[in-house]
């Protein structure tokens, strides 16, 4: 199997067994927690595009706005936010948890979507077939008992033009996180396949209230302090997951004819601002490392920024045939560029666990304009007409290509709706 496995009894993973682990661990600890508010786009356009500039593609035509989008472990609200941010679509919910789809349907009843279909179901043995423009499969494969299998259906499933937003956990990242998960089952007696869940909890409750050694685990544990226990228990108790580099990730979607295509900036990384993948090297290694291709250049950031790096977050496709990040940013520099605006609809979680219509309207993007000095000049300066390469020839020296594709992804992306493509 590519990937590291944090499960103690790694030979023999049964898919079925496994699944039978995660419906159970779900039903107890529903994940994501509800969210006190829940937005919602009124122009169908609006996020289709965005998607579409991030992965690449800004003419829009990789994903239509009445297209059908697949999230595959939607937990109990990433298919309810889904349908809310792309209204044209027709969304299809799936997780093995009834009790998260259960949550889910009550939050689809209350916000009045009639876009959006559930159903309990596992990945290993998905029917469906060239069906989906959109597949979001996030943070769910690499809880499964092989991720190839799961990874094979959604590949099936997607449509030979289509646009998969594909996360995994970055090996970096998790490496507390996997120490502590074989420590609490050797601890509990649990040894191996999941149950002793209830043992367990009190006891990785208590080392996160006082942790009494010293070292990292001390400050892994103090930040999940304060957090709802769903968080917690994802992070701590999960009972099987495996975490990748860029290169077996990369090496994983090969298996399925499937390619990394671009980053997508997500919202963790976006709040952290560790959502780039050039680090600031100098002299020779940074020469060197312009010049690498795509997939290795990411394959160098991870391996030297490590646990500072992005998640392992992409948008994917079938292969071979992608758009480097050369050719996205001379795209990029042709193109003329217009302010984005959409009217949002929000959603309050009340006090009796319904959601209601806010009175309150608002719009996208919101602040009006970038924070950062430089992307706001930009954004300030398009116009719709003038090329990008116009409009920064006008404010200065060209950026290099890590600074046009910082550039792209803080103005054109769906966590920086600032400009679109005219």
């Amino acid at each position: 199997m590519t990937g590291h496995l944090s499960f103690n009894a790694a030979d023999n993973l049964d898919a079925a067994e496994i699944d039978r682990i995660n419906a159970d661990f779900y039903g107890r600890f529903n994940y994501p927690w509800r969210a006190l508010s829940l937005t919602g786009h009124a122009d169908p356009t609006f996020a289709p595009r965005f998607l579409c500039q991030e992965a690449g593609d800004f003419d829009g035509a990789a994903l239509p706005p009445d297209g059908e989008i697949w999230v595959a472990g939607c937990g109990t609200n990433q298919a309810v936010i889904t349908a809310l941010r792309f209204p044209g679509a027709r969304v299809l919910g799936t997780d093995l948890s009834a009790r998260s789809l259960a949550l889910a349907e009550a939050s689809a009843r209350d916000l009045g979507l009639t876009n959006l279909r559930l159903e309990q179901a596992s990945l290993n043995d998905a029917p469906h077939e060239a069906r989906f423009d959109h597949v979001i499969c996030t943070g769910v494969i690499h809880h499964n008992a092989d991720p190839a299998q799961p990874l094979a259906r959604l590949a099936r499933a997607l449509k030979p033009g289509g646009v998969m937003e594909l996360m995994v956990y970055n090996y970096y990242h998790r490496i507390q996180t996997t120490a502590f998960q074989k420590a609490i089952r050797l601890l509990s007696g649990a040894g191996g396949r999941g149950g002793l869940i209830e043992a367990e909890l009190p006891m990785a409750q208590e080392m996160v209230a006082d942790f009494p050694l010293p070292g990292t685990m001390a400050d892994f544990l103090a930040a999940q302090r304060g957090l709802p226990e769903p968080a917690v228990a994802d992070s701590l108790l999960q009972p099987v997951e495996f975490s990748y580099s860029v290169e077996t990730l990369a090496a994983l979607c090969a298996g399925s004819g499937l390619v990394l295509w671009q980053p997508c900036v997500n919202q963790f990384d976006r709040l952290s601002g560790q959502f780039g993948w050039e680090p600031p090297l100098t002299g020779a290694s940074a020469a060197a490392f312009n010049r690498l291709p795509d997939l290795e250049r990411w394959q160098v950031a991870n391996l030297l920024m490590q646990e500072r790096s992005p998640m392992l977050w992409f948008y994917i496709g079938h292969g071979p045939k992608r758009r480097t990040r050369a050719e996205v940013n001379a795209d990029f520099l042709r193109r003329s560029f217009a302010p984005a605006r959409c009217e949002v609809v929000s959603h309050v979680l009340g006090p009796e666990g319904h959601y209601q219509l806010s009175p309150r309207r608002a719009a996208l993007p919101a602040p009006a304009l970038p924070a950062d000095p430089t992307v706001r000049a930009v954004c300030q300066a398009c116009d719709g007409h003038r090329s990008m390469a116009e409009v920064l020839a006008g404010l200065g020296p060209m950026p290099d290509e890590a600074g046009l594709t910082r550039l792209r992804q803080m103005l054109t992306t769906p966590a920086f709706p600032y400009l679109l493509a005219t």
